[in-house]
């Protein structure tokens, strides 16, 4: 659990929760990405790739 669990949670979850929205929509709305190569995902016991998921992320330019 990296902010805790049970009765003393940590006090900057939630700010952890905020800033990692803020990141992602910024990345799905500004940015393309692509699969470089095939890559299989295994789940146990974690989700992992083998070739670590390479991508290609282009900026989209946006005309005002």
């Amino acid at each position: 659990m990296p902010f805790g669990g049970g009765p003393r949670l940590c006090a900057g979850s939630e700010l952890a929760k905020l800033e990692m929205a803020v990141f992602i929509h910024h990345l799905v709305l500004n940015y393309h990405w692509e699969l470089v190569d095939t890559d299989q995902a295994f789940a146990f016991p974690f989700v992992d790739f083998p070739k670590g998921l390479p991508i290609r992320v282009k900026h989209l330019l946006r005309v005002t």
